[in-house]
């Protein structure tokens, strides 16, 4: 081989070499230039959960018993006998009233102006404005009310905006918050049955504090007797969730729910005896004799006193979040309206409704100091309804000088220096101050900085509930 062929071939293989190891230093630097942006990654997750709890559920004792224990302002006799009174009227509406308790005109239009929205499913995609006609037509709008009819709740049923158990999200990533889902209600809850679906799979019922379509298997048909029957018995409330009831052919009956109320027959050493609406052989239903064990009812109204705050708190600590009680479990609204069930105090279902169900004391346009102060002056633990938009709290008392509330809540929202907008999961009931998270960069600022205003209970006026379908998902603070 020649001279000058040889040199050619060395040349070609150094640049070779040369090019190799510039890609593979450029690769490595590449590798290097990506990898100095991971902790940035690594700090800046999707979402956070509460494995590791933010400084309020450090420093707070999630156990309601300190603060019953100092608790002074209970109920006189005269007030609990007003206020049960009042209970027992607004309970048993839905079978004593002579007209609707809800404007039929103003859930239609609500329901026009939800169903022009657009909205995802399960599946997270867009919810074809066809599926949203079906189900209009399905409601058979044009025929309501088609009945007028009483009826009882043998066993929980799920009341829905329209007739489907699919959900509506007002975003693919939404969930938990079902638009359509609205509330539970509990067994032996007194209805009136008003519509039926066109193809007969649902029924429009309103109850004392809601109203929706529910599932035909959970509602049966309540004649006179029985009717008369459960409005003048004395009654036991449950205060325990998912307590076990028993017939005495040894039966069990679907678990009920704090605040779930049932007619006394007698009192044993161990146990109540009660009576509990089960289907009948037709479509009306029938009262079963059943027991349930002293430790998970109370002879209603309960007392508010520190025994029975503390049992029924801790109860409801429990509870995970579940928007309109889906799978059984509670939102803010459903935590102090069951609170106050055992107590013989009646509440609205939602957030705004409950603030505004009595004279209650603003404290909007106030600065967190003023807040503080009116609170420690006016509130009454225990007795006492917190309220921000779209959230509801109970006041429990003091702790190191700050407010302490119960409520129930999905999550906080913030953001992390140099990344986008981030949720801490909550997702249960807790006990908190007023700026629970402060440690975190809120994005909308503290309970405290948005509380509007408080509601002492119990109060002497009642206010009709309205439906509030276009309330935006609460508990996300």
């Amino acid at each position: 081989m020649r001279q000058w062929q040889r040199n050619c071939i060395i040349v070609v293989i150094t640049a070779a070499i040369t090019l190799g190891c510039g890609l593979l230093f450029n690769g490595f630097f590449s590798r290097q230039t990506s990898q100095r942006f991971l902790p940035d990654q690594a700090v800046c997750p999707d979402t956070l959960d509460a494995t590791a709890p933010i400084e309020d559920l450090r420093a707070i004792p999630q156990d309601i018993r300190p603060f019953a224990e100092k608790l002074s302002q209970t109920m006189a006799a005269d007030m609990r006998h007003r206020t049960a009174q009042q209970f027992g009227q607004r309970y048993f509406a839905p079978w004593t009233a002579t007209e609707p308790l809800f404007n039929v005109r103003t859930v239609t239009k609500e329901v026009e102006q939800l169903a022009a929205r657009t909205w995802y499913g399960e599946n997270r995609l867009r919810v074809e404005p066809t599926h949203m006609q079906s189900l209009l037509a399905l409601a058979d709008r044009e025929h309501f009310p088609s009945t007028n009819q009483s009826g009882i709740v043998v066993k929980p049923a799920f009341i829905r905006i329209l007739p489907t158990n699919r959900p509506f999200y007002g975003a693919p990533d939404d969930a938990p918050f079902d638009h359509l889902q609205f509330a539970e209600i509990k067994p032996n809850e007194p209805v009136r049955i008003l519509h039926t679906s066109k193809d007969g799979a649902w029924l429009y019922i309103e109850t004392s504090y809601a109203n929706g379509w529910v599932d035909p298997d959970t509602i049966r048909l309540a004649d006179a007797a029985m009717r008369h029957r459960m409005i003048n018995a004395k009654q036991i409330v449950v205060v325990r969730d998912f307590a076990e009831v028993r017939t005495e052919a040894g039966k069990v009956l679907p678990q009920p729910k704090i605040g779930t109320l049932y007619p006394l027959v007698r009192e044993e050493q161990d146990h109540w005896v009660i009576d509990a609406a089960i289907a009948g052989d037709d479509q009306h239903a029938i009262l079963a004799t059943a027991r349930i064990a002293k430790n998970d009812a109370r002879r209603h109204p309960v007392s508010l006193d520190p025994e029975a705050v503390t049992r029924i708190g801790n109860e409801l600590l429990k509870t995970p979040y579940g928007w309109g009680e889906l799978y059984r479990d509670r939102d803010c609204s459903a935590t102090t309206r069951d609170f106050f069930l055992a107590f013989g105090i009646w509440l609205p279902r939602n957030s705004r409704r409950q603030l505004i169900s009595g004279p209650f004391v603003s404290l909007a346009g106030l600065s967190a100091t003023d807040k503080e102060n009116r609170i420690r002056g006016q509130a009454i633990p225990f007795r006492t309804l917190l309220h921000q938009p779209g959230h509801v709290m109970l006041f429990v008392g003091m702790h190191d000088n700050k407010p302490v509330i119960m409520h129930t809540t999905w999550a906080l929202r913030y953001r992390p220096e140099n990344c986008a907008e981030k949720k801490y999961i909550i997702g249960r009931t807790i006990l908190s101050t007023l700026e629970v998270g402060k440690e975190l960069s809120l994005t909308k600022g503290t309970l405290l900085d948005r509380l509007d205003g408080m509601l002492l209970l119990p109060v002497a006026d009642w206010q009709r509930d309205e439906p509030d379908l276009n309330n935006p998902p609460a508990d996300t603070l």
